[in-house]
């Protein structure tokens, strides 16, 4: 399965939903890999030729995929913690822990982080008790795979495992720059760990290994999956974060390939409306800026083995801010100090960061020779990544403010960007989507939107309250007009209609008539539900919660879903991008 890009068909659509917003069902709380499994059959039965996730990396306290505390470790949430599935958790431990929980109440609305993490983690401790007792230090094959698996993966498992053990000394908290002095430093808390070790190496041994059994099972359990997927013609794509978190085991254990006097960001933006500091300074993402002198002297191996184990079960992948590997808007503090920085000029700012104000890194696009070298920088990094893809298929996300070198430079490199089609004109015009390059993937809105549904039924109220003319009527009549214009729909007296079935099948035809070989709807898009899955800068725990309203079962078999899947089938099969032309299934 890995690295498969369905060669037997070009074109291709595909449904974006993160894992934790799929319903299965023996769900715990959260969409997990046996939910997946159930969603894969749903992509099937129409046609879809790929699965979109967001990162499955292990997250921090806000349970944010793009601020993992791991590049490489899985989240173990997303776990199917059943017995059966957890080979070494019996149906009595299970059950246990089950009795203090209500699993219907844990699973109605959204995801409820801390009580579903606690639960996980019960079950997951109860399962390595049982592979320690039953399996581990035996004559016994799974025993064998288990170390096989420590070994091969000890270049990154042996730091994270440290980390999390550490972790979990801190009272959970990821925060190492707050640790206790000993652990901040790698070496040292390696060290005070080894002195521990020899008077009581049991106990330290356990605690350390727990971590390891648990991504153990972790990466078999999505290799099923993605091998699941695969039988059904169906390809797992990935994600990955330009940036890491400043709170991760990459960065505790790697310090000489982080600067971590500059923070990566975006650029101010006018369309925030409600934040103001992302109006005045930017957005401040306080991740850590990489020295790429350093990696390129290690032949990028930090990067590669990352790459690599995304690979294992992804056979495409997103690279999330792609624009980054040219260049980074980057702040000289850490965005906990965004509120001192706030109220100041730039004179001001300036004074207290040695000279630095917030722009681009390494170097400005205000010359023909700085645009050049970012260019060729660019394309260094991102060639480092297509090698280590191997035949995995690479996409960037490139939004934002794109300099004008990057998309010839993707095309140059035979990387697809994105295209939104509301966002893309040419002399003047909304871009059709016949004259999209191949090596693109086109799609109405990402995670951090709403569906287009909501936004058209929000734009369209806006252009009827709002004073003729005014800044709010032409924002909204640009939006809903150049959909209509680049999907064909009928404008009623030069105004555009509300939206209805007709709007939405004719806004999903063009977008897979379109010349882009690869094509994504969001799921909540195709269900007409108005939840986001992110809003940029909210931080009171709703961000990361959204799941479906509906089962996979029922999306697959059920009568309720019946019209939506004939009506999905009719726009792939005309389009020619279902999988299921030519029989496959």
């Amino acid at each position: 399965m890995v690295g498969s890009r369905h060669s037997m068909n070009r074109r291709l659509a595909g449904i974006l939903v993160p894992v934790f917003s799929i319903r299965g069902q023996n769900d715990l709380g959260i969409g997990d890999v046996s939910s997946l499994h159930e969603f894969v059959n749903f992509a099937s039965e129409v046609g879809f030729g790929f699965v979109q996730l967001l990162p499955i990396n292990e997250t921090g306290p806000d349970n944010s995929p793009y601020n993992a505390i791991s590049s490489v470790a899985i989240e173990p949430m997303t776990l199917d913690c059943t017995p059966g599935s957890l080979k070494d958790l019996s149906k009595i431990d299970s059950d246990e822990v089950l009795a203090s929980y209500d699993i219907d109440a844990l699973n109605a609305g959204s995801v409820k982080y801390d009580q579903v993490r606690k639960l996980k983690s019960e079950l997951l401790s109860k399962a390595y008790a049982g592979f320690l007792a039953n399996v581990y230090g035996r004559v016994d094959l799974r025993a064998n795979e288990f170390e096989g698996f420590c070994k091969e993966q000890a270049e990154w498992l042996n730091d994270y495992c440290v980390f999390r053990l550490l972790m979990e000394r801190e009272s959970g908290s990821q925060v190492w720059q707050q640790w206790k002095e000993e652990y901040q430093d790698k070496d040292k808390a390696i060290e005070l760990l080894t002195e521990e070790a020899q008077k009581s190496s049991d106990d330290i041994d356990r605690e350390l290994r727990y971590f390891a059994y648990v991504q153990w099972v972790a990466f078999e359990q999505w290799k099923e999956v993605a091998d699941y997927a695969a039988s059904k013609d169906v390809c797992l794509m990935g994600d990955i974060p330009f940036g890491v978190s400043l709170y991760s085991v990459d960065v505790w254990a790697n310090l000489e390939i982080f600067d971590l006097d500059w923070y990566g960001g975006a650029p101010p933006e006018q369309l925030f409306k409600d934040d103001e500091f992302v109006q005045k300074w930017g957005q401040n993402w306080g991740i850590p800026l990489y020295r790429w002198d350093v990696l390129k002297e290690r032949q990028y191996d930090w990067w590669r083995q990352r790459i690599a184990k995304t690979t294992e079960i992804f056979g495409m992948f997103r690279v999330d801010h792609a624009l980054g590997f040219y260049r980074i808007y980057s702040f000289p503090w850490n965005p906990v100090r965004n509120d001192e920085f706030l109220p100041l000029s730039h004179d001001e700012a300036a004074e207290r960061c040695e000279g630095h104000l917030p722009g681009f890194r390494p170097r400005n696009d205000d010359s023909d020779e700085s645009r050049a070298a970012n260019c060729d920088e660019g394309e260094e990094y991102l060639r480092m990544i297509q090698q280590s893809a191997g035949i995995s298929e690479v996409i960037a996300e490139d939004l934002g403010t794109v300099p004008e070198y990057v998309r010839p430079s993707l095309e140059k490199l035979g990387i697809a960007g994105m295209k939104v089609p509301q966002w893309e004109y040419s002399d003047g015009h909304v871009t059709s989507g016949l004259k999209y390059p191949g090596t693109s993937f086109a799609t109405y809105a990402t995670h951090d939107h709403q569906p287009i549904p909501a936004q058209w039924k929000e734009m369209h109220r806006q252009l009827c309250d709002s004073s003729h003319h005014s800044p709010e009527w032409w924002e909204a009549r640009n939006f809903l007009e150049s959909l209509c214009r680049f999907a064909g729909i009928d404008m009623e007296n030069d105004h555009p209609p509300e939206f209805s079935d007709y709007v939405w099948e004719q806004l999903m035809r063009e977008l897979c008539l379109s010349n882009s070989d690869r094509v994504a709807f969001m799921i909540n898009d195709l269900l007409g539900d108005d939840e986001r899955i992110n809003v940029p800068g909210v931080m009171d725990g709703t961000n990361w919660s959204y799941r479906l309203g509906c089962s996979a079962k029922e999306l697959t078999v059920g009568k309720d879903y019946w019209a939506l899947r004939e009506q999905l089938k009719k726009v792939l099969n005309e389009s020619g991008r279902s999988r299921r032309v030519g029989g496959y299934s």
